[in-house]
C-alpha cells in the first residue's frame, strides 16, 4: 500500500516511460524513413544546419533575416520532401499520450492532470488487488435483492430502506469533504455492505481525492510485521493515516492484541483529528460486543461523529448459489 507521494511518484515515473517510448519510437521511425528516402535524411540535416546558423546569428548580434529566410526555405523543402516520399511532418515527431504535457508531467508549471489520471489508475489497481470485489459502482447496487416485506426491528421493509440509504451514500460521495461524517456498515455477512463501500470508494476516488482500501484482517497483520521487523521499508499505517478517504472493511475478523488495539487507536485518532473520513464496515450487529472487543476508547472514536447504518436480508451470496 503507497502513500500519497509514492503514488504520485509512481505516476511520475510512468509518465517519463511513456515519454521515453514515443521519443524512442519516433527515432525508430524516423531512422525507417531516412533509409527508405535518402532525400528526407538531406533534408533535414539542411534544415538543423539553418537552424544552428540562425542561433549562431543571434547570438553574435548579427543581423539575422538572411539566417531566417534560409531556415524558413529549409523547412519548405524538408515539407516538400516528406509530401514526395508520402510521409507527414507528424511522421518525424513523438505521439506523445498527453497534448497538454507531451508526457513530461508538467504543465504550465504544475503537475499536469494526467499524472492525476495515472495516479487514480494506480489506486483503483491497488484497491482491486486487495479487495474481494473489483471497484463497485452505485448503478450495480440493487436494491431489490432485499426483502419487501417489513423486517419488525426495522419497522419497515429492508427494500425501501436500503434505496434510502443508497440515496445517502450517493450524495455523501457527491459532496464529500474533510467534514464528512464517518460511515459505519453494520449487518451479517454477505448483505452488500463491501459493496457499497467500494461504491463509495469509486465515486470518491473519481472526484480527485485519494481513497485506500483495506481489511480489519489485513491491516492488523501487516502493522504487526511491520511493528517487529524493523527493516521493513513498507508503512501501511502512515498510508491508512494519510488518505483522504480510508475503507476499513470487516471489522471484527482482525486478532486483536494490545498491539492492534493501540495501533487502531493511532490511526482512528489521527484521521479524527485531522478531519479524514473513514467508511466501516463489520459483521458486528452488537454496539456492546463491539464496544467490549475495541474498548470504549477505541470505539467512542470510531462511533463518533459517525453515521450507522445497519443492514438487513438474506446473504446474496448463498442465495446466488442457490
Amino acid at each position: 500500500m503507497r502513500t500519497k507521494d509514492e503514488l504520485f511518484r509512481e505516476a511520475q515515473r510512468h509518465i517519463a516511460g511513456r515519454r521515453q517510448q514515443a521519443v524512442t519510437r519516433a527515432e525508430r521511425m524516423r531512422a525507417a524513413a531516412f533509409a527508405a528516402h535518402p532525400e528526407l535524411a538531406a533534408a533535414e540535416e539542411a534544415r538543423v544546419q539553418a537552424g544552428l546558423a540562425l542561433t549562431l546569428a543571434a547570438a553574435r548580434g548579427a543581423d539575422t533575416a538572411g539566417a531566417a529566410q534560409k531556415l524558413e526555405a529549409a523547412g519548405q523543402a524538408l515539407e516538400e520532401a516528406l509530401r514526395k516520399a508520402g510521409r507527414s511532418p507528424a511522421d518525424l515527431e513523438p505521439r506523445f499520450t498527453c497534448p497538454l504535457c507531451h508526457d513530461t508531467g508538467l504543465y504550465k508549471g504544475a503537475p499536469c492532470r494526467c499524472v492525476a489520471q495515472v495516479a487514480r489508475t494506480l489506486r483503483r489497481e491497488e484497491i482491486n488487488a486487495a479487495s474481494p470485489l473489483a471497484l463497485c459502482g452505485f448503478d450495480t447496487f440493487d436494491v431489490n435483492r432485499y426483502p419487501a416485506e417489513v423486517e419488525p426491528e426495522l419497522g419497515g421493509p429492508p427494500r425501501e430502506y436500503m434505496a434510502k440509504v443508497l440515496q445517502f451514500c450517493r450524495r455523501w460521495a457527491e459532496n464529500f469533504g474533510p467534514q464528512s461524517p464517518n460511515l459505519l456498515f453494520m449487518g451479517g455477512a454477505g448483505l452488500g455492505k463491501t459493496h457499497l463501500a467500494l461504491a463509495v470508494a469509486d465515486a470518491v476516488l473519481e472526484k480527485g481525492f485519494d481513497v485506500l482500501y483495506t481489511s480489519s484482517a489485513a491491516l492488523a497483520a501487516q502493522l504487526s510485521r511491520e511493528h517487529f521487523d524493523r527493516d521493513s521499508e513498507d508503512s501501511w499505517l502512515e498510508a491508512c493515516k494519510e488518505a483522504d478517504l480510508l475503507i476499513l472493511d470487516d471489522l471484527g475478523t482482525e486478532h486483536i492484541t494490545a498491539l492492534t488495539i493501540s495501533v487502531l487507536y493511532e490511526l482512528v485518532n489521527t484521521r479524527m483529528l485531522c478531519h479524514r473520513p473513514t467508511v466501516y464496515t463489520t459483521n458486528i450487529t452488537d454496539q456492546g460486543i463491539f464496544e467490549a472487543r475495541y474498548t470504549e476508547k477505541v470505539s467512542s472514536r470510531m462511533l463518533g461523529n459517525c453515521r450507522l447504518f445497519k443492514f438487513f436480508g438474506e446473504d446474496q451470496r448463498l442465495k446466488q448459489g442457490r
